[in-house]
């Protein structure tokens, strides 16, 4: 392994249980996640906005490489599972989701420069939903190294929305930006350290963790 390697720094156990601690005592709040009740729900797949007609909101990160189409399958088969392990709702089958995406294109509605609000509203419509998951993956960037050292550590940055497509209207954003960092340069993170056993995460991992997290915050 090369000197430039970032490695697994030898805990101080008295320190970083103590930060730990802390961390968790001053969480803020998170808010309260939306009550879908009776509401039929449908889930899109993972896309990556390459121009600011595709964006729902925000800004795709600059310069960021293109994911490869089997990243993206790879992201919906992890967020399917997420989602049979975490959530209580049921969900619109990835088929229609497809189906329904090739009917609004077909119809015009890329090449019309739509935007992406009303497109998405379309293909949830057309899926019979009320409100329709719509996933965005902007970087991917594996892990270079092993669980134990890594010359670059696992990136992941993506956007998960609800969109209500009765009203063409954004409900909610759950964002994540992540790039594991080593304990030693950031103790803030202790709690992060812990849950992932202390050593170096894939991308995969990572990722599950921004599903996970936009369930709860969600509602999902």
């Amino acid at each position: 392994m090369s000197s430039s390697t970032i490695r697994r720094p030898i805990p101080l156990l008295c320190l970083i249980l103590a930060a730990g601690l802390l961390l968790a005592a001053c969480a803020t709040p998170r808010q309260a996640p939306l009550p879908v009740g009776s509401l039929k729900l449908g889930l899109a797949d993972f896309t990556q906005p390459l121009t600011a007609s595709d964006m729902l909101a925000g800004y795709a990160p600059e310069d960021a490489a293109q994911v490869d189409k089997k990243v993206l399958n790879e992201a919906d088969a992890l967020f399917a599972t997420v989602l049979a392990d975490k959530s209580k709702n049921s969900f619109r089958s990835k088929e229609s989701a497809q189906h329904c995406v090739k009917v609004v294109r077909d119809q015009g509605g890329r090449s019309n420069n739509q935007a992406a609000l009303r497109y998405w509203s379309a293909v949830g419509r057309c899926m019979g939903v009320d409100l329709l998951v719509v996933p965005h993956l902007y970087e991917w960037r594996e892990r270079d190294g092993s669980a134990i050292g890594a010359a670059k550590p696992a990136k992941v940055v993506m956007d998960i929305y609800v969109l209500d497509v009765r009203n063409e209207a954004l409900i909610s954003r759950s964002h994540f930006d992540e790039t594991q960092s080593a304990l030693s340069s950031n103790l803030l993170e202790a709690d992060k350290f812990f849950k992932r056993g202390g050593k170096w995460i894939t991308a995969h991992d990572l990722a599950r963790e921004g599903m996970e997290k936009a369930v709860k915050e969600l509602g999902l």
